[in-house]
Order: structure tokens, then C-alpha cells, then sequence
């Protein structure tokens, strides 16, 4: 009796799973998810970085997972409780890998590269430093992403982590890739990304190891944290299209107080295209390398202005 009622109850959930999510129960499911990503967001921007930071950021990873194990063992919950899962994913990886308020980051930077960040330069003073800050968020952003996705069950194609299945997105992320390179090299995307100092090829070239390393890492790393985390589960209730909607609006909201764009709004635009673009291609390709190629390509003239203030 008690097989029984175990698989009786799994299938249920499996069923539920499957249903359609209703047009009140997609609207409070958006409202839920702008409300969590955006007030990490606003958590970056208005609280202080230090310690009060860093408390207000674990209370909310707490508080999405109390919502996500709550919502497990609710029938009416079954079909959502990945979503306030992967949001607390989200929160928590960034108490390790977010620059912004990780402090396991500041300490790295501080403390092991005895270097500075800048207003100019969030990373490092130097272009090692840069480089090794990058690699050490990236890595401090990916393994509890991968970690507590396999502890809640899911395989790794859940987020993305898989061979692509679409070869067309792999070449078009190529091609934008080099393309963008090309422009930066020749000074055509000076005017939107102002560069301190010296803007000559013969510059650019000497950073290229370094920038190629920042832009991949960067591309991997946002990639992973704002889409590969959710577009599967938001699609499932809300979509494809939606879904890469909302995850676009997020990304876009974590971009509003930039000082590498001499335009704010036309950077925002541009933005929320490239979200588009990318969750497109995740989604078509069901992997994570051909969006992680194309947001590297966008990244090259923005890392140029990063490293252009290093010494």
C-alpha cells in the first residue's frame, strides 16, 4: 500500500507538472519573479556593501528557499517550486560569485591580489588582476549554481550545460564574435564605450589574451546566473517567449547604473536585444556555448574600457 501511494503521489505531481499554468497564476508567477531578481537588484544599489549587504542577501536566499520547500509539499505547489528554487540559487551564488556584494570576492582581490577595485574598473587594478578576479568570480558564481542544481534533483540540461543541438546558433554567435572584434579593433565602438587613454590598434592588440579570457568568462558566467537558471523552468509555465522576456527584463535591470556606456538608454535597448538574442539561442540550441559566444562578442568593447584603466 504504501508503493502504491508513493507512485500515485508522484504521478500526480507529474501531472500537475504538465497542466497549463492559469492567466492569474502566470501573472502572480511574473510578479513573484520581477519582485525577487529586481529586489536583489535594488539590494546592490541601495543598501551599503558590507556586512548589512551581505545579511539582507542571505535572508532573502533563505526566504526563497523556505518558499521553494513550502511550495514542494503543497499539491497546489508541485507545478511552481522551481521557480523560488532557482531564484534562490540565483541569490546565493551571488553571496559567492557577485562582485558586487560577495565578500569572499572583495577578500580575493584584497587580500590575495593585493590590488583595488575602481569605479572604472570593478574588478582589479592591474590586467592580471582583472583576468584572475574574473576566473575567481566566475568560479565562485558556477559551482553552487551546479551544485545546488543537482542537489534539487535536475541534471545539468536543466541549466543548459549540454552539447548544442543546433549548429546555425554556434556559427551565427561565431560570426558576431569576430565581427565585433574586428569593429573594436578598428576604434568604431569607441564612441559608445569611451576608452581612457590610448584607443590604437596596436593597444587592442596587446590586450587581446587578456580581453578574449574576461569576455568568454563574463559571457559563461551571465549567461549561466540570469538564463541558463530559469528558461526551462519559466517555459514549462509561462512560454518560450515569455520566458526569454523575463529573463531579459532581469538582465536588463542589472545594467541601469553602468559607467562604461557614454548613452544610458541606448545601452539599455541594447541591452535588453542582446538578452533576446541570447535566450533565443539557448533555447533553440538547448545549450549554453552559442549564447555564451554571442554575449562574449557584445562584452569585447565594454572589457576594453575596463582594461583601458588598468595599469
Amino acid at each position: 500500500m504504501e508503493k502504491g501511494n508513493g507512485m500515485s503521489q508522484a504521478s500526480a505531481a507529474a501531472t500537475l507538472q504538465r497542466q497549463p499554468a492559469t492567466v492569474s497564476a502566470r501573472i502572480a508567477l511574473i510578479v513573484f519573479c520581477l519582485v525577487a531578481g529586481l529586489g536583489y537588484r535594488a539590494s546592490v544599489s541601495l543598501i551599503p556593501a558590507g556586512l548589512a549587504e551581505v545579511i539582507f542577501v542571505a535572508a532573502l536566499a533563505a526566504l526563497l528557499l523556505a518558499a521553494a520547500l513550502v511550495a514542494k509539499r503543497q499539491p497546489a505547489g508541485i507545478a511552481y517550486w522551481e521557480i523560488p528554487y532557482a531564484l534562490f540559487v540565483f541569490v546565493a551564488a551571488a553571496l559567492f560569485g557577485d562582485g558586487n556584494v560577495s565578500p569572499f570576492q572583495r577578500l580575493f582581490v584584497q587580500d590575495v591580489l593585493h590590488e583595488s577595485t575602481s569605479t572604472n574598473n570593478p574588478l582589479a587594478a592591474t590586467v592580471t588582476g582583472t583576468v584572475l578576479a574574473q576566473l575567481f568570480g566566475t568560479a565562485m558564481l558556477a559551482i553552487p549554481i551546479v551544485a545546488l542544481t543537482k542537489a534539487s534533483g535536475a541534471g545539468l540540461e536543466s541549466i543548459f550545460l549540454s552539447r548544442p543541438k543546433d549548429w546555425l546558433t554556434l556559427v551565427i554567435a561565431l560570426i558576431v564574435f569576430v565581427a565585433l572584434y574586428v569593429l573594436t579593433m578598428r576604434g568604431r565602438t569607441v564612441s559608445f564605450f569611451p576608452v581612457h587613454g590610448d584607443a590604437s590598434t596596436a593597444r587592442f592588440i596587446a590586450f587581446t589574451p587578456a580581453l578574449v579570457v574576461l569576455v568568454l568568462l563574463n559571457g559563461f558566467r551571465e549567461e549561466l546566473w540570469f538564463r541558463a537558471l530559469f528558461l526551462k523552468k519559466y517555459a514549462r509555465l509561462l512560454g518560450p517567449v515569455a520566458a526569454n522576456l523575463l529573463t531579459a527584463i532581469v538582465f536588463v535591470s542589472f545594467h541601469v547604473q553602468v559607467r562604461y556606456s557614454a548613452s544610458i538608454l541606448p545601452f539599455l535597448a541594447y541591452a535588453l536585444l542582446i538578452g533576446l538574442v541570447c535566450g533565443w539561442m539557448m533555447q533553440r540550441s538547448q545549450s549554453i556555448l552559442a549564447s555564451t559566444i554571442f554575449h562574449a562578442g557584445t562584452d569585447i568593447p565594454i572589457f576594453l574600457v575596463y582594461l583601458s584603466w588598468t595599469s
